[in-house]
């Protein structure tokens, strides 16, 4: 997560924020945490080719 948010110059916070809507697609590795619990388990991947999409996307607009 940290060095998508690099790549795509924006903070940790957005991008969680986009791969929970599925504006930014990800894959969640790991168990789920117990129920009442208020953290999410497991990791959280995002595919390069989504990056680069995303980053294509930018050029295309700007």
């Amino acid at each position: 997560m940290a060095e998508t948010a690099v790549l795509l110059r924006v903070s940790r916070p957005t991008i969680y924020r986009w791969a929970a809507s599925g504006y930014l697609p990800s894959i969640q590795y790991g168990q789920p945490r117990a129920e009442g619990e208020t953290r999410r388990g497991g990791a959280i991947r995002i595919p390069r080719s989504a990056v680069d999409a995303l980053l294509a996307l930018e050029d295309e607009v700007a």
